[in-house]
């Protein structure tokens, strides 16, 4: 301040063109204007500091509605007839835990209806819902180094009435051409819905929820045109409010924490016949052990009318059979169980499952409270075709397939 009053003294009263002159001497002098002086501005703690937000990758994209459910195609792989079955859903993915992300999955299976051998078309890796249908599978030819490989390559999404590509069989590096076009005729179209139910709460927590006891089942929903066939009435599932008063009315009035999952499972939709298997089991509270039956259903599309397994089948030969094949099985005969000392294998234990290509008998018991013994045996249709009743609608099954 000295020096400027100085300056003023000796120069008179500045003009404005003498400011720049005046400042530069101020600056020589290491001195600082006082209308130039700033406070320093002081950095924001790192707590108030905006954080970086991470670039988001956008969501996988989902099937449409169209696309959703079960699909059903017949046609050819490398000429040959098939029937083959696509099967496309949304589930929440682990991988995004905690984050909310819907992915779709896709599984997909044939076989070959003049020989009754089963392929695999693989799992969707990466879902293309408006491009392109790619799925994968393991290829176990080595053993100690599985490698992931294509298995299906079509030209269209999953959902079309018409499906053109490659299908590369296991153990094969060569492709071989795809045809399949979407089919009903001597099945059903239908979906599987999965409702779950609670009942009163036993313990209360904090954030309002409560443990309580659970029913979860599935129902068999019928879609298309085939709503409308009265022989297959009794085979649609009710309207939603019947099905959650249902559900209610299963589970217990008291407090408990039980378990019922009551679950099926479609494994045949072919030349007018529709299996599927009934799971129904019971986990209480408290226990290692819980309460299972499941049944194989076999109904008849034409009348609506379920059928007997055993009843497709010469008195006895089934259960013979089984009792053959178990007893060339060294290892299980030497490992007797409860429930077979030798003598014919009880049919009635057996788990029964009618599947494309044969059927599956499964046979399980707890030995201990850690050991749960497991047996299962399985026919081919080859075995079982001289063993059915003539003109039974099984024997009619592998008469249309030509075997």
């Amino acid at each position: 301040m000295k020096v400027l009053r100085m300056l003023y003294i000796l120069t008179g009263r500045p003009s404005w063109r003498q400011a720049p002159l005046l400042l530069g001497l101020v600056a020589a002098t290491g001195c600082e204007a006082p209308s130039t002086r700033k406070a320093p501005v002081a950095a924001p703690p790192a707590a108030t500091q905006p954080a970086l937000r991470p670039k988001l990758t956008p969501p996988p994209p989902l099937p449409s509605a169209a696309q959703l459910g079960y699909h059903r195609y017949v046609g050819t792989v490398d000429g040959r007839p098939v029937l083959a079955e696509v099967r496309l859903w949304t589930e929440l993915s682990v991988a995004a835990y905690p984050d909310t992300v819907w992915e779709a999955k896709l599984k997909g299976s044939f076989y070959y209806r003049a020989t009754a051998r089963g392929g695999y078309l693989g799992n969707a890796e990466q879902f293309h819902p408006e491009q392109w249908l790619e799925t994968y599978g393991w290829d176990y030819q080595d053993q100690y180094n599985r490698r992931w490989v294509p298995r299906l390559c079509a030209e269209q999404p999953p959902g079309r009435p018409l499906l053109t590509g490659w299908y590369y069989p296991e153990g094969q590096t060569q492709p071989v051409r795809v045809q399949l076009r979407e089919d009903y005729t001597d099945g059903v179209r239908y979906e599987l819905l999965e409702e779950e139910s609670w009942g009163a709460a036993r313990v209360w927590r904090a954030d309002g929820t409560g443990d309580s006891s659970t029913i979860q089942r599935t129902y068999l929903h019928l879609l298309g045109p085939d709503t409308l066939r009265p022989a297959l009435a009794r085979l649609q599932c009710p309207v939603p409010a019947a099905r959650r008063r249902a559900r209610l009315a299963r589970l217990p009035k008291s407090y408990g924490h039980t378990l019922y999952r009551d679950f099926i499972d479609v494994t045949l939709n072919e030349a007018g016949l529709l299996a599927y298997t009934h799971d129904d089991r019971v986990e209480p509270e408290g226990t290692r052990y819980y309460e299972e039956t499941t049944r194989c259903h076999l109904l008849d599309l034409r009348t609506g009318r379920e059928l007997l397994l055993v009843q497709q089948f010469r008195p006895g030969s089934l259960q013979r059979l089984l009792t053959r094949q178990a007893l060339a099985d060294t290892a299980l005969t030497q490992h007797r169980t409860r429930w077979w000392s030798g003598g014919q294998l009880p049919l009635a234990s057996a788990r029964l499952t009618i599947e494309p290509t044969g059927i599956r008998a499964l046979y399980h018991e707890h030995e201990s409270e850690e050991k749960l013994f497991i047996y299962d045996q399985y026919l081919t249709w080859a075995a079982l075709r001289p063993l059915l009743r003539p003109n039974s609608p099984l024997h009619r099954l592998l008469r249309i397939r030509g075997l």
